[in-house]
């Protein structure tokens, strides 16, 4: 009866080890699961996605004058030509100020010449009086001496012109040339009419006959050139030191593409007005689009824009959710080796949204771990979710 206790307890004992050997023992860790990407060759092009306004690269506001309106020739959206007649104003008589501006001056010149005229005649009288008595006064004959006293006489009476009224004379044709040049050149301020300076498309107007065109904030008609565009991309304080005059981009409006260049950088920053009084400090950029009449542009419309910072070619590139960064600033990856994580180093070059450049750290073909956690550390056991181990 013993025999078959001692037996009995043997076999539970044996039990018991072999289940926990196989629970303890000879259990196999397997790692924790991650997602990989490949180290590979090629090209890289990073970009700077952002959205911005299309305009008109030849828009012509006109303003108006105190005038009134006498006719409007155009409608919103009618193409007009360089040189044609947009808006008409009733212009006031200025043709007969200017006439009688002209007549004063005429007048004062003809004073002028008559008066001078005058001043020679006596000047030469005076000097023909002046010889007959001087030859009178060396003869000693009595009727001689008569004759003498007759010509001192009249020697007396004559008065020369002065030079004050030589100038005031002067003074008078110098104020009359003045009022026909102000009536000239109120003739000339006056405006009768508008005219397009370009071609293109009436897109705003804001007069009718009668009103007045007085010259406000707004225009009383804008002609805009629609088939050569361009963008306007306000930069934040970061993008804008990375744009350059020249770089090239593309712009897109839904299922449109089109090649755009950098034409032109702000020298300056400005703030954006909202209704509260504050806004974003930004900076105004010019992306020329270099096709012709772009369908899916529209003017005043927002469009999306990439521009090309940079590029390179035949590089090392991983996927950009394989990096990490330390507390130290360092730029860590961690690589697929033997079932095991193994934490490198590496040096980062162009990067884009998708893609970054390796330029030292790894080899091409080497597994790196995407979306590395806290819990992967160097020598952590990994297993790929592809199969891999």
């Amino acid at each position: 009866m013993k025999k078959k206790v001692i037996i009995a307890v043997s076999v539970v004992v044996l039990l018991v080890a072999i289940i926990g050997i196989s629970a303890f023992g000879g259990k196999k860790k397997k790692g924790i699961e991650v997602k990989t990407g490949k180290v590979t060759k090629g090209e890289i092009k990073s970009y700077l996605s952002t959205t911005g306004k299309v305009e008109s690269k030849n828009k012509k506001e006109y303003y108006g004058t105190q005038l009134k309106v006498s006719s409007v020739k155009v409608k919103v959206g009618d193409t007009v030509k360089k040189g044609q007649e947009l808006i008409t104003f009733e212009t006031p008589d200025l043709q007969t100020p200017k006439k009688q501006a002209q007549i004063q001056y005429d007048n004062a010149v003809l004073q002028k010449k008559e008066l001078l005229a005058s001043k020679s005649k006596i000047e030469d009288q005076i000097s023909k009086l002046d010889s007959q008595i001087s030859q009178l006064e060396k003869s000693k004959n009595p009727q001689d001496l008569a004759k003498l006293e007759t010509l001192k006489q009249q020697r007396k009476s004559i008065q020369p012109i002065s030079d004050e009224k030589i100038t005031q004379a002067n003074n008078s044709v110098n104020a009359a040339n003045l009022s026909v040049e102000s009536a000239n050149e109120k003739i000339n301020q006056t405006q009768s009419n508008i005219v397009s300076d370009i071609d293109g498309i009436v897109t705003e107007l804001n007069a009718s006959v009668g009103s007045m065109g007085a010259t406000g904030a707004s225009p009383l008609v804008v002609v805009q050139n629609i088939s050569d565009l361009e963008v306007v991309v306000p930069l934040g304080k970061y993008d804008a030191n990375k744009i350059k005059i020249g770089m090239t981009g593309t712009v897109k409006n839904e299922d449109y593409k089109y090649d755009g260049k950098v034409s032109f950088i702000a020298p300056a920053a400005k703030q954006a007005k909202t209704p509260t009084g504050g806004g974003n400090t930004t900076l105004d950029c010019k992306v020329d689009v270099l096709e012709k009449t772009p369908k899916g542009l529209k003017v005043g419309f927002d469009a999306d824009i990439d521009i090309l910072l940079g590029e390179a070619k035949n590089i090392l590139k991983v996927p950009v959710e394989s990096i990490k960064n330390d507390k130290t600033g360092k730029n860590l990856v961690y690589v697929l080796k033997d079932g095991k994580a193994e934490e490198r180093q590496v040096e980062l070059g162009i990067q884009s949204d998708m893609e970054s450049e390796i330029k030292k750290g790894l080899k091409i073909g080497e597994k790196v771990i995407l979306n590395p956690t806290a819990s992967i550390k160097n020598g952590t056991l990994v297993k790929d979710k592809a199969g891999d181990k």
